[in-house]
């Protein structure tokens, strides 16, 4: 019987790492993103959120997001979030990145209804503090 070189041994275990991490990333993925309507109960269908970043914030800052605490995306110049939230209450939090003024992030207190599309703009509020803005764009539609 043939034993493995050194090479073979590496490349063997290499493949079985990426397999292995690459499947652990998505499942935690899968759970944690904020965006996947699996978390919604069959009877709800979930809202549509729509996060677009204002051009004049810069073309260096970066719009960083968390849905209820948890970090959800960082919305780059010329790009917009659309992902999905289950009904209920949720908080959106936005910062300016990577040198916020403040280093608190902005809230917002959401009450999400079933098949609602809720967007905001990302904008400033003239002190320095990034605030999600429902004028701008469209406004969250309330039933």
């Amino acid at each position: 019987m043939k034993t493995p070189t050194y090479s073979t041994r590496s490349a063997i275990l290499c493949s079985w790492s990426r397999c292995f991490f690459s499947a652990f990333v998505a499942g935690q993925a899968i759970a944690a993103d904020p965006r996947s309507p699996h978390a919604v109960a069959p009877s709800q269908a979930p809202a549509r959120l729509i996060i677009r970043r204002n051009p004049n914030l810069g073309v260096n800052v970066i719009v960083r997001l968390w849905i209820d605490g948890q970090p959800a995306r960082s919305i780059g110049y010329g790009h917009t979030y659309e992902g999905f939230l289950a009904p209920g209450h949720h908080v959106l939090a936005v910062l300016a990145s990577p040198s916020p003024r403040w280093p608190v992030p902005w809230q917002l207190p959401l009450d999400v209804r079933s098949g609602q599309t809720y967007g905001f703009t990302a904008v400033t509020d003239g002190s320095g503090n990034l605030i999600l803005d429902g004028r701008f764009g469209f406004p969250p539609r309330v039933q």
